[in-house]
């Protein structure tokens, strides 16, 4: 394994793995960490936020993974991050959905068509939300 650039670098590599392995619950474990690490850095732990909610979808957690992604699009919000927090947004819609979450499915199209109709998002941004929501 490379020498880790940011703390959180170990703990993503380990949770990667893990993921790779099956072994949920240690990706679960190393991922949570590692999005610690990164707020304790002021960084919005984009990369293990998304990954956390992968590995909660693949244990059937989908209302707990729609959780961590609405705090990512939260936190993404308040660092001025309207890719992330759009990304985010869209998954989360998703696996309200599917978890039956409809208040929040709401509130956060909402927040979401805010955000398309602006112009701050990239155009990868739009083409993985089109490909998301359709």
């Amino acid at each position: 394994m490379p020498a880790a650039d940011t703390p959180s670098d170990e703990y993503l590599a380990r949770a990667r793995k893990a993921f790779d392995q099956g072994d949920f619950q240690a990706a679960r474990r190393d991922y949570v960490i590692a999005a610690a690490l990164e707020r304790d850095a002021g960084r919005v732990p984009v990369v293990a936020s998304f990954a956390l909610s992968r590995v909660l979808f693949a244990q059937s957690n989908n209302k707990e993974a729609a959780q961590v992604l609405t705090e990512l699009a939260r936190e993404a919000s308040a660092k001025g991050d309207d890719n992330t927090e759009a990304r985010a947004l869209a998954d989360a819609i998703w696996l309200n959905r599917e978890s039956h979450q409809l208040a929040q499915v709401r509130a956060d199209a909402a927040r979401l068509r805010d955000l398309l109709k602006g112009k701050t998002l990239s155009a990868e941004t739009r083409r993985i939300i089109s490909e998301t929501t359709s």
